[in-house]
């Protein structure tokens, strides 16, 4: 809104937003007080993953929404920290609502302190501040819309439009669980890690027992919105973003005080078996990262963007559109005046290069 309606300065804002907000995991793996090479092991295997690499590039706000979403579980369990949590949340949960989980744990958190006289004026006001973004995101849906659930019918409408509400009872309630084993391994894998050495450690359940389950709420609240036809509709991985912060953090702490307790012969092998895998899995990632998403024909909307540019260097002032499916949003996005546009009923079929049709005015 400041700088402009281009792609490139929306690609520069998600560029910038997707660098800055590693910041806020780092800073609450320490807040809780794990060591400093368990805060920039966990950064740097978290920032790296190629879901997470993609998506701090790309226009869209999972990355910084995931990673202060994330951030924000990792604190829950410090009252200190829970000033700045309540706020990364208002941010990410006016961008993503499977963030709304963790709003609702904070919140839970704040109120039960408020009721048992613990500053209980501050406690108040984080515990609305944690609620504000859901409670805005559904007060203007009723304003707008009429509804205050209307995200949730929209989202609804559009997994219908593309087949994905036909998908079978089995396939949404695996579909995230899924997701996170098969495209970020290495979460699933410390995460795993992480929830045997909550089983074990008093230092970590105390540390990562809360921030663990909002992850685990969170990954409940998207199968039951998959299953609702509510959920993302394309590459659920997208959604898991929050929880890659928190397993891997919790895993890498656990390796952390399993390593300690090591001595001798045992510690220099369990450092050596560590460095091969830490090495193994660099060398893993040119290739998987060479394989980013969105890059087949149907999916690239080369053509759509370089109307709309074109659009805008005509200075388009309105314009009828009818798409063939989804692919008018790049053509808008490019254009820069979606309020200009008047938007007809889809052809619901593939698209091609001519498509969406767009009807100009006449000079």
């Amino acid at each position: 809104m400041l700088l402009g309606r281009t792609l490139g300065i929306a690609r520069g804002v998600a560029v910038a937003l997707g660098g800055l907000s590693i910041v806020a995991p780092y800073a609450a793996v320490r807040v809780v007080g794990a060591p400093r090479w368990v805060a920039v092991a966990a950064t740097a295997i978290a920032m790296a993953l190629p879901w997470s690499a993609w998506l701090g590039v790309a226009m869209v706000p999972e990355a910084w929404t995931g990673a202060l979403a994330g951030a924000a579980m990792l604190a829950i369990a410090e009252p200190r920290a829970r000033g700045w949590a309540s706020t990364a949340l208002l941010a990410a949960s006016l961008s993503r609502y499977e963030t709304w989980p963790a709003c609702g744990a904070l919140a839970a958190l704040c109120g039960t302190a408020t009721l048992r006289g613990r500053a209980p004026l501050r406690n108040l006001v984080l515990a609305l501040l944690a609620v504000l973004g859901p409670l805005l995101w559904m007060l203007w849906n009723a304003h707008a819309h009429g509804s205050a659930l209307h995200f949730f019918a929209r989202v609804s409408a559009f997994r219908r439009a593309s087949g994905a509400a036909e998908l079978p009872l089995r396939d949404k309630l695996l579909s995230y669980p899924i997701a996170l084993v098969t495209e970020t391994p290495e979460a699933a894998v410390l995460g795993a890690i992480g929830v045997s050495g909550i089983c074990a450690s008093a230092t970590l359940r105390r540390r990562w027992l809360m921030a663990t389950a909002c992850g685990m709420a969170t990954l409940a609240f998207l199968i039951l919105g998959d299953v609702r036809d509510g959920a993302p509709t394309h590459h659920p991985e997208r959604a898991l973003s929050p929880l890659w912060w928190v397993l891997i953090a919790v895993g890498v702490d656990t390796i952390s005080q399993a390593l300690a307790r090591l001595s001798g012969a045992c510690a220099r092998v369990a450092t050596a078996l560590l460095a091969a895998s830490a090495l193994a899995w660099s060398a893993s990632m040119p290739s998987r990262l060479s394989r980013p998403p969105g890059e087949t024909e149907a999916e690239r909307r080369d053509v759509q963007i370089g109307r709309g540019l074109d659009m805008r260097n005509r200075s388009t002032s309105s314009a009828d559109i009818t798409p063939c499916s989804f692919e008018h949003f790049a053509l808008i996005a490019a254009w820069g005046r979606p309020e200009a546009a008047r938007l007809l009923p889809s052809l619901h079929r593939p698209p091609t290069p001519e498509c969406p049709l767009v009807e100009e005015p006449s000079r």
